[in-house]
């Protein structure tokens, strides 16, 4: 490795980390050494505070075909690579950017709705001489078990393979019989007290993966740990949970646990349906014993249990733990009209747009106390756990993603978020469906979820005051850059992810990040009137107003911007016609410390269709590279290969170099590593047991006698000799014990 690329000083034995605990409007956010450690032998002789890239110029980039979404977006390679290499294509890699970047997101194809498709995981591996690229389907047991019931192996003819085979669905591939198939695709998320990567959904658990081979080995949680979103005996039920957790520091926590092993914050949650009436629980992985510690949330100013719709995001600060009710509302009678009969499309869209209702106009924050959050036997109750006061503020717009900074002073908690009030991740476009310009879904945009909202999006800036119960809100918005927010990259200069992923190698933050540098990383999908529905414009017109108001023949263009918290500014680069961009991730320069922790480059994918134009070896999917300090000037590096076919993707993460190879889920000291038995969490005598009794369990005083006629149904449809077979031969296998 070059003496270019070193992450240090190591810290010295007597050094200690410190925190602010109060200040002015804005906390510093992050840790500063008590006792610098000696600077690093090996560290560069130049003076230079800029990352290598710093003084590379920005690249031309030809336009694509045409404005709007390129067919590229919902094409993936199915064959996976190892170690394949990325080649320049245009510019230069700076030696300084080094480690690797974890995206995760669906494995797209045209017809499938993209966010039930199975996940797919990429890790882009960056070191001084070159870039390499490694891909992995990440495989379930209901994924493993899915491909021999889809293949007939449970079907006693053509009835029961009907019945039990799995169909598409916005939400998750559904099997009327069986349930739905567990997908992470969603966001990578390291476990710092178990040393696990997870791979996150919103309709599932969170699954562990090997840093290395990117395979699927544990989920989080036994399924017995889990209130079902459906009470069904389904053997792979729906399981509905936040798909960016929250996490404490390890050093963060004092004397409350052991300081190795941080807690995780996500949820249990189900939205009120018409057999259901919902509900919201709160949910830490205790490390320490492995188990999880459910809380259900009531509305402190009514009494009223808590109902989200949907709860994409949470947060932590020191004090409190943060909820975000989000766009993605969930409408069962759709899900229920496309498993039910998937050959009727036009019953299916019918039922979709007449049971549809908008997403909230507002975001709504909910807001828990930690010294709430009191353990019990009561607690590892999953369907009855105790209540715990959450308390409801509104602001800004609808929205799916947010930051909190860690630090509370004075009970005043400050969160970061993109509002979209219109963006509805809930429909998908279909084809021949009327757009909003007068034009058709054609076939390749099939499965392309609406993520293009009918509004002008915001960035918002919120201080929610405990002591008050009062929050103040300022909202920012730009017409190049918050057209279609999405997603953003945190950095870690908010949330401490980055810290903690420094601190495991035994790297630390020995300076502090200075208040007007702290800033998130965003993409934006601009506007393209060839992604937004009719029925989306009708179902939000009271919001939206006249159409007029909308910039449909014009458009704008998808970008990527930085956004600085304490001024509001926006800095940003907007894609050329036919580009458009993903997850744009931060990795600070590799001469870290002494180039300041946060500057460095924003690694982000982007994807166009193919032409004359294109660097050879590009197939219009590729990598590009901006210097963070700087990304108006353009991309400084772009990356690919002929190879390299990833469609749409979702979210991100950052590893510095060496990282991987210390999570293998083996947490420090003399403690087992987790890991869930599939065979107890699949145990076929409890699965075939649930579903006999399941309708005495939900209608107890029934004579027994009068249910015959399902267990013979059940038995029948069911095929449990030959579901045991499967789960046996092909499910288990894949998932041996640690």
């Amino acid at each position: 490795m070059s003496q270019r690329a070193c992450y240090g000083p190591r810290p010295h034995p007597d050094a200690a980390l410190t925190h602010p605990t109060s200040g002015g409007v804005m906390p510093e956010t992050e840790s500063v050494l008590k006792h610098p450690a000696p600077a690093a032998t090996e560290a560069p002789p130049s003076l230079s505070r800029e990352a290598d890239g710093h003084a590379l110029p920005g690249l031309h980039v030809p336009p694509g075909l045409r404005p709007g979404m390129p067919r590229n977006a919902m094409t993936t390679s199915p064959v996976e690579y190892v170690n394949e290499p990325l080649r320049v294509l245009v510019g230069t890699l700076p030696e300084d950017l080094q480690g690797h970047v974890y995206v995760a997101g669906p494995s797209v194809h045209a017809g499938s709705p993209a966010l039930a498709s199975d996940g797919l995981v990429l890790r882009l591996d960056f070191q001084v001489g070159g870039a390499r690229f490694t891909s992995a389907t990440m495989r379930t047991p209901s994924h493993y078990a899915r491909q021999q019931v889809d293949a007939g192996a449970t079907a006693r003819g053509p009835l029961t393979r009907l019945l039990n085979r799995f169909r598409k669905t916005t939400l998750a591939d559904v099997s009327l019989t069986l349930g739905p198939q567990e997908t992470p695709n969603t966001a990578p998320f390291l476990v710092e007290g178990e040393r696990m990567l997870l791979v996150t959904t919103d309709a599932g658990r969170p699954w562990a993966i090997h840093p290395k081979t990117l395979k699927a080995y544990t989920p989080l949680g036994y399924l017995r740990e889990w209130n079902r979103a459906l009470p069904t005996p389904w053997a792979f039920p729906l399981l509905q949970s936040t798909a960016h957790p929250a996490f404490d520091p390890a050093e963060r926590l004092g004397p409350r646990i052991n300081k190795d092993r941080p807690r995780l914050f996500f949820t249990n949650h189900a939205p009120k349906w018409p057999l259901g009436a919902g509900y919201t629980q709160l949910v830490s992985w205790d490390t320490e014993e492995n188990r999880l510690n459910h809380w259900k949330l009531m509305d402190a100013a009514t009494g009223e249990p808590v109902v989200a719709s949907s709860l994409h995001q949470i947060a932590a600060t020191r004090d409190y733990v943060v909820l975000l009710d989000s766009n993605f509302p969930i409408n069962f009678w759709q899900i229920a009209a496309q498993a039910a009969v998937p050959f009727l499309p036009r019953v299916q869209r019918a039922v979709e747009w007449l049971t549809a209702s908008p997403a909230a106009p507002q975001a709504v924050f909910w807001v828990v106390r930690r010294a709430d959050l009191q353990t019990s036997p009561g607690t590892l109750d999953p369907e009855n756990p105790p209540f715990v006061s959450a308390h409801r503020f509104q602001a800004g717009g609808g929205g799916l993603h947010f930051a909190a900074i860690y630090e509370n002073p004075d009970d005043v908690i400050t969160l970061v978020a993109a509002h979209s009030p219109t963006e509805d991740l809930s429909h998908t476009l279909q084809p021949g469906e009327l757009l909003i310009n007068g034009n058709r879904v054609q076939d390749w945009q099939a499965g392309m979820p609406t993520a293009v909202p009918v509004t002008r999006s915001s960035m918002g800036v919120h201080r929610i005051d405990m002591k008050r119960l009062r929050i103040q809100s300022n909202l920012y918005s730009h017409d190049d850059f918050t057209w279609g927010l999405t997603v953003f990259s945190n950095a870690g200069l908010v949330n401490g992810e980055l810290e903690a992923h420094f601190r495991l190698l035994g790297h630390v933050m020995n300076a502090k990040l200075p208040t007007k540098e702290l800033a998130l990383y965003l993409n934006s999908d601009g506007f393209t009137a060839d992604m937004v529905p009719e029925a989306l414009y009708q179902l939000y017109k009271p919001v939206v107003g006249d159409k007029s108001a909308l910039p449909i023949r014009d458009g704008r263009a998808a970008s990527f911007c930085k956004f600085f918290v304490d001024s509001g500014r926006f800095e940003g680069y907007v894609l050329p016609t036919g580009w458009f961009g993903f997850a744009p991730q931060f990795v600070p320069s590799a001469r870290f410390p002494q180039v300041p922790h946060w500057k460095g480059y924003v690694v982000a994918l982007v994807v166009s269709d193919p032409t004359p134009d294109l660097p050879e070896n590009s197939t219009g999917d590729e990598v590009w590279i901006f210097d963070s300090e700087d990304l108006a000037k353009g991309p400084i590096c772009r990356l690919g290969s002929r190879n390299f076919d990833v469609g749409m993707t979702l979210h991100t993460t950052f590893l510095p170099p060496g990282l991987a190879d210390l999570l293998e889920g083996q947490p420090p000291g003399n403690v087992a590593p987790y890991c869930v038995d599939v065979r107890q969490d699949l145990d076929m005598d409890a699965i075939e047991r649930t579903y006999l009794e399941w309708p005495q369990t939900m209608l107890p005083r029934v004579p027994r006698v009068l249910f015959a006629p399902w267990r013979l149904g059940v038995k029948w449809a069911l095929n449990f000799p030959k579901l045991r077979q499967v789960l046996q031969e092909d499910v288990y296998p894949h998932f041996p014990r640690k």
